[in-house]
């Protein structure tokens, strides 16, 4: 575990604690977990610190990025996340941009102050949702 120089979320901290997770905290006060997949497979999910409000509702992120590209998504992969976004019950693929590369992510929105056990659905559940899209379109195991 590193510190930070933003201000990290108590509440997640002191939950990955509890769940056995180990963690790293980046510039941003986010949380950066490996999850095991299998033997050959891993990913990095990123849980946010930040949360912002939907009338009484405080939500966070939590993501991980499956496909990385230098430019716009191509049009048949951009249309295969969306494809995949209906059928979707948890969470969602979005399109993020940094310093001139696009990162297709999965991303679930979850309640700030949701149990434990829940983190872990959903920590799962994105992992193995950015892993097998990163798998399908690369082949490799780099996030």
């Amino acid at each position: 575990m590193t510190t930070s120089k933003a201000i990290s979320d108590q509440r997640i901290e002191q939950q990955l604690k509890e769940l056995g997770i180990d963690f790293s905290i980046d510039d941003d006060g986010d949380f950066q977990a490996v999850y095991q997949l299998s033997d050959e497979r891993s990913q990095c999910v990123v849980i946010s610190s930040s949360t912002h409000n939907v009338a009484d509702l405080e939500l966070r992120k939590i993501y991980s990025v499956g496909y990385q590209s230098s430019g716009p998504l191509p049009q048949n992969i951009a249309n295969l996340l969306l494809g995949i976004n209906h059928r979707s019950h948890l969470g969602a693929w979005q399109l993020m941009e940094s310093e001139g590369s696009y990162y297709a992510a999965y991303c679930a929105p979850v309640p700030a102050e949701t149990k434990a056990s829940s983190l872990l659905t959903v920590v799962k559940a994105v992992a193995e949702s950015a892993d097998s899209i990163e798998d399908y379109l690369t082949g490799g195991d780099v996030f």
